[in-house]
């Protein structure tokens, strides 16, 4: 049974490379309704990223997670932080929300640190990524949820990642995820704020007026 929300639960995750008018484009999105920005740019220098939120409206830095760049977070009052699969678990105590990726169920299910919210992917083939494929049986993903639903424990949200286009948002929320997490359906498209409102009215519980 899917959760109940008064809104959509949405996660989108910047290019990893240098996009024309992105400042403006993160706050169309946060004006169109959008739930967490990830500022995801591997290979950029601190002082592009400074460049980058110092071009963002303080009011949306809220809502702005980082990657790999954990010395800005003493800079900017952001969201929180995103950890790879593979980064190890801060020994202090970070600001604001702290999440995972993973990309194996038995990671998933064994793990016992401290997180908000967790993405679990590729669920299906890449939109941005060629070869990197669905890694999943829906079955398993079911089973998965549903086990956690029965036990009754405790666990962070759990958003679905790879390959998540509007038409299949109600699959991962069938399936037990929490919500989605987007990134080359959004980049590819000619207006990623456009496209974001596709997103959130694939959530049966969002009202289609404010959606647009």
């Amino acid at each position: 049974m899917m959760r109940a929300e008064p809104f959509a639960r949405i996660v989108v995750i910047s290019s990893p490379n240098y996009k024309e008018r992105e400042a403006a484009i993160i706050e169309e999105l946060m004006q169109a309704g959008l739930w967490r920005f990830h500022l995801r740019k591997p290979n950029w220098r601190a002082e592009e990223l400074r460049e980058l939120l110092d071009s963002v409206p303080e009011e949306y830095h809220p809502r702005i997670v980082l990657h790999r760049r954990r010395e800005l977070l003493a800079e900017y009052a952001l969201a929180g932080y995103h950890l790879t699969s593979k980064e190890s678990y801060p020994t202090g105590k970070m600001p604001g929300t702290l999440s995972r990726s993973f990309h194996d169920l038995d990671d998933l299910r064994n793990c016992r640190e401290q997180l908000d919210y967790t993405f679990l992917g590729p669920i299906f083939d890449s939109v941005s990524k060629q070869g990197y494929a669905a890694a999943f049986e829906p079955s398993d993903l079911r089973g998965f949820f549903r086990d956690l639903r029965q036990q009754g424990d405790s666990r962070p949200m759990t958003f679905a990642l790879g390959g998540i286009v509007p038409d299949r948002v109600r699959v991962c929320l069938g399936l037990g995820f929490d919500g989605v997490a987007a990134l080359g359906a959004i980049w590819a498209s000619r207006s990623p704020s456009r496209k974001l409102h596709r997103y959130i009215s694939a959530y049966p519980w969002v009202d289609k007026e404010l959606a647009g």
